[in-house]
C-alpha cells in the first residue's frame, strides 16, 4: 500500500510547523503497525531554514550536512534538475536500512550545563523506523535556479522531455511511496517552487495555526491558494484534513474565542460546493498548547514522545497522531 503523504503547511512563519512535523513523525514511528514492527516513517525537510533537520540530527547535521549540501534535499533536487537522478533511493535518505547500523536520527541529546554552556551526549533511545531527507540553506537558491517557461514546463533530460515544474518531487518518489507507511513534509512558510512541489506530492494537508486574529484570518487566504493550486494540478485531489492550534493557553479566553471563529469559518467554506472536496473531512484539533515541556523538547533536541505517557504535551501529540493513523486505514 502506498504511503500516506502529509504536508504540514502554513505560509505564516512561527506557527509550530517544525514542532508538529518532527513530533508527528516521531510519534508515528513510535506506534506499532502490527505485533512485530512499528510504522516506517520518512520526514522530508523542505524548508531552507533546516530546523527539522537540526532538531532530528543535532550535531550530525552541522558536521555532515552543512558542509556537504549535496547530501540534502537541495542536492537531490539539483541532481534531478540537471538530469543526473531519476529516482530517490536509500543513498539519498538518512536512516537505518541495515539492522544494527545505528542512524544519527535522534541519536544525541543536548544537555545544558550549570555554567550555561551545552554539550551533546549519546541517547539511549533508538529510532530505526524514523528516517529523514534533510534540508540545507542552499534550498533557497533553487527558487532562483529552477527556470521554466510561461507554460510552467522545464526540460529534464533524464525524463526524456518536459514536465511541469511542480512535478519534480513526485516524479522521483516511487521508492519512498512504496517503502514507507507515512511521509511527513515540513514545508517552507511561502508559496514558491518548493512548496508547490510538496503540495503536488502530498495528498493530505495539516495546517498549524496560532489562534490569534492575524493567524486565523490568514487561513482563509491559505484555503483559497490551495484550491487554486489543486486546479492547476489538474484537480489532483488534495484534502485539508487537520487544523492544529498551537502555542495557545487554555487560561487565555482570546485563544478559545479565535478557535470558535476558525470553526465557524471552516464550516462556511465547507458549505461552498467548490471547496467541499478540499475541506469535507477537515477537523479542528485540540492541537498543542504552549507548554514548558514543548520548549524543553526543542531545547534538548528530543521528541515529545520521549516524555512520560501522562505528560500533557505527549497526550496531545498522540491524540492527533491517532487521527493521522486512521487516514492510512481508510
Amino acid at each position: 500500500m502506498s504511503a500516506c503523504t502529509i504536508c504540514v503547511l502554513n505560509f505564516k512563519g512561527g506557527v509550530g510547523k517544525t514542532t508538529l512535523s518532527v513530533n508527528f513523525a516521531a510519534a508515528l514511528a513510535n506506534t506499532p503497525k502490527n505485533e512485530s514492527q512499528n510504522y516506517k516513517v520518512l520526514l522530508i525537510d523542505a524548508d531552507a531554514q533546516a530546523n527539522s533537520s537540526v532538531f532530528m540530527l543535532g550535531e550530525y547535521w552541522k558536521r555532515e550536512i552543512f558542509p556537504n549540501p549535496e547530501k540534502s534535499l537541495f542536492g537531490l533536487i539539483d541532481r534531478v534538475r540537471k538530469g543526473n537522478l531519476k529516482k530517490i533511493d536509500e543513498e539519498d535518505i538518512i536512516g537505518e536500512f541495515q539492522p544494527g547500523v545505528r542512524s544519527p536520527v535522534f541519536s544525541s541529546e543536548k544537555k545544558i550545563l550549570p555554567d550555561g554552556s551545552s554539550t551533546y551526549i549519546d541517547s539511549e533511545v533508538y529510532w530505526p523506523n524514523l528516517h529523514i531527507i534533510p534540508a540545507h540553506y542552499n534550498l533557497i537558491s533553487l527558487e532562483r535556479d529552477i527556470r521554466y517557461g510561461e507554460d510552467g514546463k522545464l526540460y529534464i533530460s533524464s525524463f526524456g522531455g518536459p514536465i511541469q515544474y511542480f512535478e519534480l518531487m513526485d516524479r522521483i518518489s516511487s521508492y519512498i511511496k512504496e517503502y514507507y507507511d507515512f511521509i511527513i513534509v515540513d514545508c517552507p512558510p511561502n508559496l514558491y517552487t518548493m512548496s508547490e512541489n510538496m503540495l503536488y506530492f502530498c495528498d493530505n494537508i495539516i495546517i498549524p495555526v496560532i489562534p490569534d486574529w492575524l493567524s486565523t484570518n490568514g487561513i482563509n487566504w491559505l484555503i483559497m491558494q490551495v484550491k487554486q493550486l489543486s486546479q492547476r494540478y489538474g484537480n489532483r485531489k488534495k484534502e485539508i484534513r487537520g487544523i492544529a492550534p498551537t502555542l495557545w493557553n487554555v487560561r487565555e479566553l482570546v485563544f478559545s474565542r479565535h478557535i470558535r471563529i476558525l470553526s465557524r469559518s471552516i464550516e462556511l467554506w465547507r458549505r461552498n460546493d467548490s471547496y467541499r472536496d478540499l475541506l469535507g473531512r477537515c477537523e479542528i484539533w485540540t492541537g498543542l498548547q504552549r507548554l514548558s515541556s514543548v520548549n524543553k523538547s526543542i531545547e534538548s533536541l528530543r521528541p515529545i514522545v520521549d516524555y512520560h505517557s501522562s505528560e500533557l504535551a505527549r497526550v496531545q501529540v498522540e491524540i492527533m497522531t491517532r487521527r493521522i493513523i486512521e487516514w492510512k486505514e481508510e
